[in-house]
């Protein structure tokens, strides 16, 4: 579910109004940024692109978008399922601003409550009995929550519990490990994440196949595995890191000391730094 906010060009007698380019609608807020776009292409007016995804450094939590639809001769603002306060404000302003600027008024902006919208996000994904994990992404990473998080989102003060769990994963300053993927002569393919000495990493408790490799990994016989790596020198050079020990992956997390993880969110864990006696236990398990 996301949800859509339109705001018409200005008509007149002499025609339509000049449509806005992409830099003007950044210009807007102070410090609105696009994701999705180099600023050479953001000198074009907005119906040139297909959307700018937009945040502010340090502010945002998540991502929104803004593009022209000529069919309709008009501006939309479109939000994610999920945001928070912080990201509402955001937009709010680019809203008033655009509506502002453009000498029109928002549509779908006079009965919209982002409490009520939070809501009702949740509800639907509760509503989906088959799924035992939920993610959504955020302007830095993934945030997981599972069937009891949705539950207390649902509670008094659900935003803000919310907003703390979003905050403590993108918040983390440990390395997010993205699996690496490989065939073998078996026709099988192993999933590989990296465990480097000395370095706090974020792991996933389950493995995850990204959304870039679902479709080509579909029906595959996967093969999990750590390859826990040895830096020596000051890491600046490839050939100071060694992978020392390739694990099986769950085998690994439930030989990982508790002392060096913390739980993230409902399906990841902020691991060591691990270096020392506690890296070469590891490897030599």
């Amino acid at each position: 579910m996301v949800k859509t906010f339109f705001i018409p060009n200005k008509q007149s007698i002499l025609g339509q109004q000049e449509i806005l380019t992409a830099k003007s609608v950044l210009a807007l807020v102070d410090g609105l940024e696009s994701h999705s776009y180099d600023a050479v292409y953001l000198r074009q007016p907005l119906n040139r692109l297909e959307y700018i995804e937009c945040g502010i450094i340090g502010k945002s939590q998540f991502l929104f978008k803004v593009r022209y639809v000529d069919a309709q001769k008009g501006y939309q603002v479109i939000i994610p399922d999920l945001i928070t306060r912080a990201d509402w404000v955001i937009v709010e302003a680019l809203l008033q601003a655009l509506s502002s600027k453009v000498g029109e008024s928002v549509e779908g902006l006079s009965d919209f409550d982002l409490e009520d919208y939070f809501q009702e996000t949740v509800n639907n994904y509760l509503a989906d009995k088959d799924a035992h994990l939920a993610f959504c992404q955020g302007i830095l990473s993934t945030i997981y929550f599972d069937k009891k998080d949705l539950e207390s989102f649902l509670e008094e003060d659900g935003l803000a519990r919310f907003e703390e769990l979003v905050k403590r994963v993108q918040g983390s300053d440990a390395y997010p490990a993205s699996a690496k993927f490989y065939p073998d002569s078996e026709g099988k393919v192993h999933g590989i994440y990296h465990l480097a000495q000395g370095v706090k990493t974020i792991l996933p408790k389950g493995p995850v196949v990204p959304v870039p490799y679902v479709e080509q990994l579909a029906g595959k016989d996967l093969v999990w595995e750590i390859d826990l790596v040895k830096i020596s020198g000051d890491g600046s050079k490839p050939e100071d890191y060694e992978a020392v020990a390739r694990l099986d992956y769950q085998a690994f997390l439930e030989v990982l000391p508790k002392e060096l993880c913390q739980d993230l969110d409902a399906n990841q864990v902020e691991v060591g730094p691990v270096s020392g006696k506690d890296f070469e236990a590891l490897a030599n398990r």
